[in-house]
């Protein structure tokens, strides 16, 4: 349960970090493609807790892939926001990226979970 509740935090932050309506002013900046990396890479380091060595795990990781694709789309639609494929792209390096950081540091990340009662 606990691993439910850390992932779906985790989620939230995506969703409200790439479809809360924005005033313009980020886009196309370098700024923005950082938060898209960290935030996603963040996302994918919580699957990666979640499901661990699971068959599910894959999956996960792919659908959050989808996931940062289907806001880039959206973002067409809310006001003071548009679609960047490079924002696509840093969600997509972020899965990668916070993936190979969970399968290096997982053990040492699973410990800090477990303090942190995430």
């Amino acid at each position: 349960m606990r691993r439910n509740r850390l992932f779906i935090v985790s989620l939230t932050i995506v969703l409200i970090v790439t479809l809360v309506p924005g005033d313009g002013k980020i886009a196309g900046n370098y700024i923005d493609k950082v938060v898209h990396f960290i935030v996603f890479l963040l996302l994918s380091i919580n699957i990666a807790y979640k499901f661990q060595n699971s068959e599910a795990l894959m999956r996960a990781l792919f659908a959050a892939i989808i996931l940062g694709y289907l806001t880039e789309i959206a973002q067409q639609f809310i006001p003071g926001r548009n679609m960047d494929i490079y924002d696509g792209l840093a969600d997509t390096l972020g899965i990668i990226a916070g993936y190979f950081i969970y399968q290096r540091k997982g053990k040492r990340i699973d410990k800090a979970m477990l303090k942190l009662r995430a």
